[in-house]
């Protein structure tokens, strides 16, 4: 990610000169004129040796350090330490070595009078725009623990909804890998050893076991053809994902999936409600906030929709109108978007909204992994069962015949 040397004017009056890692200027230039400062200068920095340390790291931070880090750092700033004095603290602790290198550079950018939220921002490709939104409501508000709490609170729940999901597909995916290698064995070893043995003994095959024979000799005789054609559509189907039309339309296929589309639409709705409750709850603006909370989501036809939002609520409509004209969520989102709008109570909503969809998706998932477990035994059983049964028709003819 290209790094970029910047001459700015904080909110606060004072000129400085501060590096960033951003995609491009511009999307630099807006997110630093979003949080309040004024661009003066924005120039590519040629500093080849920090490109390389801290440019080249991508998702090196995982959740559970991140999350250990920000605990931590809530338990050092209640003690009363100075940010500083908590930061050198988690330094001197260690850990990950490339997680407390970028440490310290966070912590030399506020010893040198970056806020704690800038310092962050630098490392825009490793921290969310969320976190830099949550340091700075805290900085503004004056209570920065509260802060993150709030962003501790909202970590251990996205990633407590996210194992759930992981832990509901590990079942079903490793009884179709087993009964796959079991099917492929079959068809490769067992089949054309029996058929062998048949055709040495010149045994009149029955009908059921010549198809099977039939289809196993054209999967050996164009082996190289079908692992030339999965290959292909592997990567075709991996370079679709990595293009701008075609993520956008494999995410739109995902939503329209009968039953499956759902639970992807409750689950990302449920994360932008949350997201959205504890961005508002740290005092943003409700255009920055749902800006913050889109950026999130990695369904880009979602994204694409909720960007909608943002350019209607910029118009000056409601935020229930300007969902409403997205048509991305469900009819009972909207009009409990629309009640807590009218009262006042929106992050209430919001977060009730969340545990209402997170909920959902457990139920649904619950539905889906005493489903396909049953489903997958049965189906795989029987295939296995069709090759067994074929292979061994024979000698049940030969038997019949002798007896």
């Amino acid at each position: 990610m290209p790094n970029y040397r910047c001459k700015l004017t904080t909110p606060d009056g004072k000129v400085v000169q501060r590096r960033f890692f951003a995609s491009s200027k511009a999307s630099l230039k807006e997110n630093l004129e979003r949080e309040g400062n004024f661009v003066l200068e924005i120039k590519r920095a040629e500093a080849l040796g920090e490109l390389l340390r801290f440019g080249g790291i991508r998702k090196a931070i995982k959740t559970k350090d991140f999350l250990t880090f920000n605990q931590e750092f809530l338990v050092l700033i209640k003690a009363g330490l100075p940010i500083l004095s908590a930061l050198d603290t988690i330094i001197q602790k260690g850990g990950k070595e490339d997680f407390v290198e970028i440490l310290k550079e966070i912590r030399n950018d506020v010893a040198g009078g970056a806020s704690l939220s800038a310092a962050f921002s630098r490392f825009r490709h490793l921290f969310s725009g969320l976190y830099v939104a949550t340091l700075r409501a805290g900085e503004k508000s004056g209570n920065i623990a509260d802060a993150l709490a709030r962003h501790i609170q909202y970590l251990k729940k996205v990633e407590e909804v996210r194992k759930k999901v992981i832990s509901a597909s590990v079942y079903p995916a490793i009884l179709t890998v087993v009964s796959l290698f079991a099917l492929v064995f079959l068809l490769t070893y067992v089949v054309p050893t029996f058929t062998k043995t048949y055709f040495e003994a010149g045994t009149p095959l029955p009908a059921l076991t010549l198809i099977l024979v039939h289809f196993t000799e054209a999967i050996r005789t164009n082996i190289i053809g079908i692992g030339a054609l999965i290959f292909f559509l592997v990567f075709g189907f991996y370079y679709l994902r990595r293009t701008e039309a075609g993520s956008l339309y494999l995410n739109r296929i995902k939503l329209k999936i009968p039953f499956f589309g759902s639970l992807y639409l409750h689950y990302y709705l449920s994360r932008f409600a949350r997201t959205l409750a504890m961005v508002l709850a740290g005092g943003i603006p409700l255009l920055e906030a749902v800006r913050i909370s889109t950026g999130t989501l990695r369904n880009r036809f979602i994204r694409e929709r909720l960007d909608q939002v943002t350019q209607l609520l910029e118009q000056g409509q409601a935020f229930s109108e300007s969902l409403s004209k997205a048509s991305v969520l469900p009819d009972l989102a909207l009009r409990m978007i629309d009640a807590g709008e009218n009262s006042g109570a929106l992050e209430d909503v919001l977060m009730d909204l969340a545990e209402f969809y997170e909920g959902d998706v457990e139920t649904r998932l619950s539905i889906i992994t005493s489903a396909i477990e049953p489903g997958l035994m049965i189906i795989m059983g029987l295939l296995i069962g069709f090759v067994v049964l074929a292979m061994y028709l024979p000698i049940f003819q030969m038997a019949s015949t002798v007896g």
